[in-house]
């Protein structure tokens, strides 16, 4: 996905596609939705009623209480009603209220939704948690650590100079083809991971083309690895440390996270929730790791990770993408230090910290790629409501 809503870089498996083919013949949003009833639902009713954390559910407030304008939040609505878009739900979440949410089609508030590539950045949060907790050293720990398969005396003694942090910012150097989802996929290393028994192994075996560290291009593999690094520093699956240490804290409760064949938690997608549990993760990054006076995730693990970490990679953190992936984002009105989680079929999770700002859309558009989603564009429209 460089620098436009045309992912580059994406994340899928063969498992999903069952899912993709009932998506897509889910009813599209035609005209006949767009009447008056529909736009006055996705404006949230309700009085702004003090701070408070959404762990037993979020409180709905009238926009114009948190300053926002009703009339130009309904424009972020006539967008995603776009019948090409095939949106599934958009939740907008300002100072710690609900003030629009939509589910469209058959899709329903309670129904989860799969994460695809969001799943990544949940993976980054549980790699921060494990680092607090001392399970973990530090980031430059070599991965060659956790896994037999790169202990050994024929293993290329490059590989032994990965560490952790080059998995989370995607610059190991281990070959990867991540390129085509929608065409001729026999190329493309995620689809044949999800054909193999063990998705560590596959990765694992890749030969590596660049000195690590040298080299940026997106990888679902690099992101599985961290997976089995979890599991061995933990002694619990992915999905098991996550629910104890992170589901739980936020009550985040209807929730999965699909695993491979040998058992390890899929960190490149599978989280499966829904719209409002997707916001309530957006909602700690936004309080800096925070959450019920409880620091779930240190705070200098969510400033890491969001911002660029070197001259090479400017438009990636750990596992979250920056507002600088736009080549034209300079061309609209969204704050510096803004950055999203990003699915295929997209899946978004955008925090604004400078507008306290967390906005939630989940789609299906496998049809057309996304091609007429423009992520700065609907971003905009959100941020033109808050009245200055």
């Amino acid at each position: 996905m460089r620098r436009n809503d045309h992912f580059r870089v994406k994340s899928s498996s063969l498992y999903l596609m069952t899912i993709f083919l009932l998506l897509a013949i889910l009813p599209a949003c035609d005209d006949s939705q767009q009447n008056a009833d529909e736009i006055t639902d996705f404006i949230a009713s309700g009085e702004y009623r003090g701070e408070y954390w959404p762990t037993r559910g979020w409180r709905h407030c009238r926009p114009d209480e948190l300053g926002m304008n009703a009339d130009s939040l309904r424009k972020v609505y006539q967008y995603s009603i776009q019948p090409e878009l095939h949106t599934d739900a958009v939740v907008i979440v300002k100072d710690g209220y609900i003030v629009a949410e939509y589910y469209f089609g058959d899709f329903a508030q309670d129904d989860r939704h799969e994460s695809y590539s969001v799943a990544k950045s949940f993976a980054s949060a549980l790699v921060g948690i494990a680092i607090d907790q001392g399970l973990i050293p530090n980031v430059d720990v070599p991965v060659h650590e956790y896994f037999p398969q790169w202990q050994s005396c024929d293993t290329d003694p490059r590989k032994k100079q990965v560490t952790l942090r080059h998995l989370l910012t995607m610059t190991s150097g281990l070959q990867w083809n991540e390129e085509d989802y929608y065409g001729d996929t026999g190329s493309n290393d995620v689809f044949r991971m999800a054909a193999s028994p063990d998705f560590q192994d596959y990765v694992l075996a890749k030969p590596l083309v660049y000195h690590p560290g040298d080299h940026w291009y997106y990888s679902s593999g690099e992101s599985m690895l961290l997976s089995g690094i979890l599991q061995s520093a933990s002694g619990m699956t992915a999905f098991r440390f996550a629910r104890k240490y992170l589901f739980d804290p936020l009550g985040i409760e209807k929730i999965e996270w699909l695993s491979d064949p040998a058992g390890y938690t899929i960190t490149g997608w599978g989280v499966q929730t829904t719209a409002r549990n997707f916001a309530k993760f957006g909602y700690l990054y936004l309080n800096g790791g925070e959450w019920d006076d409880r620091q779930i995730v240190s705070r200098e693990w969510v400033r890491q990770s969001t911002q660029a970490l070197n001259g090479l990679v400017d438009h990636y953190g750990y596992q979250w993408w920056l507002l600088t992936a736009y080549e034209d984002y300079r061309d609209y009105a969204i704050p510096e230090g803004s950055y999203f989680g990003l699915g295929i079929y997209l899946q978004r999770l955008y925090i604004v910290p400078a507008e306290n700002l967390v906005v939630v859309r989940l789609g299906n558009d496998a049809g057309n790629a996304g091609g007429a989603w423009n992520t700065l564009e609907f971003l905009e429209l959100v941020l033109n409501a808050i009245e200055k």
